[in-house]
C-alpha cells in the first residue's frame, strides 16, 4: 500500500511539472501581413519593419521563440478568432473589436485621411461632404472599412490590398483612397508612384495600433507581454525602434 501511495505521488508530481513546464514553454502562433514600413520584406527576404522589431523585442524580453508568420489579413483574421495562443498585429483597437480580443499595447498611432491624386481639385471640409464622393478606396475588414462603415459611409470601394486601391486611385478609377501619412508614403513608392503624386484633402480620425490576441489565450501571457513592451518604453528601446522608421518631428506623439 505504502509502495502505491509512493507511486501515485510520483505520478502526480511528474504531471504536475509537465503541466508546468507546458505553460513555460507555451507555443504561440504570431501573425502579421506585409504592410511598409511596419512590416516587410527587405532586399534580403528578411522580414524586418517598426513593429516587427517591437515584437521580436518582446518576445527576446520574455523568452518567446515562435516564427512571425506573414499571411494575408483575412487569413490572420480567421487564425486569430479560431485558436487559442494566437497573436496577430498590427491591429487597430475599435469598439467592434474591443471584446472580441486581448491587447498588448499600443505600439504605434495613426492619422487616417483621405488621399487624392496631386492634381485633383476636389475639396472636402467636413464627414458629409465626404460622404457624397463619388468613391472612396479602403481596406477590405480593416480599420478604415470598420471605421467609415459604422458612420455611414455607403460610397466604399473594398479591395484585398492596399497595392489594388492605390492603383485604382492613380488610373482614376476611384476618387480618393484612405491611409495614414506614413502609410501612403511607403504605399506610393511600392505601387511605382512617388509620394508627391497624392496628397491629403481631410482628415478622417485617430486610431492606436496594438498587437490583438485571441480570447484563449493565457491573460497572464498577455500581462507578461505588456509589461515587457512597458519596460522597452521606460528604457527608451521602443523609442530607438520608431526612429530608425519614423520622421519624428513628423510624429512627435508617437513616442508617447
Amino acid at each position: 500500500m505504502l509502495s502505491l501511495l509512493r507511486s501515485l505521488s510520483i505520478w502526480f508530481s511528474l504531471v504536475l511539472y509537465a503541466l508546468s513546464w507546458s505553460s513555460h514553454a507555451q507555443t504561440l502562433s504570431i501573425y502579421c501581413e506585409e504592410d511598409r514600413p511596419l512590416q516587410f520584406y527587405d532586399s534580403e527576404g528578411k522580414l524586418t519593419g517598426m513593429t516587427v522589431e517591437i515584437v521580436q523585442e518582446i518576445q527576446k524580453r520574455t523568452g518567446n521563440t515562435d516564427p512571425i508568420q506573414v499571411v494575408p489579413w483575412a487569413r490572420g483574421l480567421d487564425k486569430i478568432d479560431h485558436n487559442p495562443n494566437t497573436l496577430l498585429f498590427s491591429m487597430a483597437r475599435t469598439p467592434e473589436r474591443e471584446n472580441s480580443y486581448q491587447w498588448i499595447g499600443p505600439i504605434m498611432a495613426n492619422i487616417y485621411g483621405l488621399y487624392a491624386k496631386a492634381d485633383s481639385t476636389l475639396q472636402v471640409h467636413n464627414i458629409e461632404q465626404a460622404k457624397n464622393i463619388s468613391l472612396i478606396g479602403v481596406y477590405r475588414d480593416d480599420i478604415r472599412d470598420q471605421t467609415l462603415t459604422r458612420l455611414g459611409f455607403t460610397n466604399l470601394d473594398r479591395a484585398s490590398s492596399n497595392i489594388s486601391s492605390f492603383k485604382k486611385l492613380m488610373m482614376g478609377r476611384i476618387a480618393v483612397y484612405t491611409d495614414s501619412q506614413l502609410g501612403v508614403e511607403s504605399l506610393a513608392v511600392a505601387s511605382g508612384f512617388k509620394p508627391s503624386d497624392v496628397k491629403l484633402i481631410f482628415e478622417l480620425f485617430k486610431s492606436e495600433l496594438y498587437i490583438a490576441a485571441s480570447k484563449a489565450t493565457s491573460p497572464a501571457l498577455v500581462e507578461k507581454w505588456n509589461h515587457a513592451l512597458e519596460d522597452m518604453k521606460r528604457d527608451k528601446t521602443f523609442a530607438r525602434i520608431q526612429q530608425k522608421y519614423l520622421h519624428t518631428e513628423r510624429n512627435p506623439k508617437l513616442h508617447k
